[in-house]
């Protein structure tokens, strides 16, 4: 059975001997694993899975999304909470408050401070 291993390990810039290390296998089983002489337990499927960041089934061919919807979703709320807080207490803000930060954000960002209205 084919796998993406190969394909993930080497966007990663890491050898085979260095993935191994970091997964607690060595790399002869790596090897063997890469090139569909042997598979890989499940165990090691979470495992590549989570240091990739992709699905098992990315890892198996079975699918060509990377990633499940629901960690989508659950990156997404985390950030979504994260930006109302923010906006909550821009909110809170006189104009005047408002216009000195957004033109501070501007300068440390090194960006134009036009403000559309």
């Amino acid at each position: 059975m084919k796998t993406r291993i190969k394909e993930l390990r080497k966007e990663k810039n890491l050898t085979q001997q260095a993935l191994a290390k970091r997964l607690g296998i060595n790399q002869a089983s790596l090897s063997k694993i890469e090139c569909g002489t042997s598979l890989p337990d499940v165990v090691l499927l979470i495992d590549l899975a989570h240091f990739f960041q992709v699905t098992i089934d990315y890892i198996l061919l079975l699918s060509k999304e990377r990633l499940a919807a629901d960690y989508f979703l659950e990156n997404n709320l985390h950030h979504l909470k994260k930006y109302q807080h923010l906006i909550t207490i821009y909110q809170k803000m006189s104009q005047k408050q408002q216009r000195d930060f957004y033109n501070f954000l501007c300068s440390m960002l090194g960006i134009d401070n036009t403000m559309d209205t």
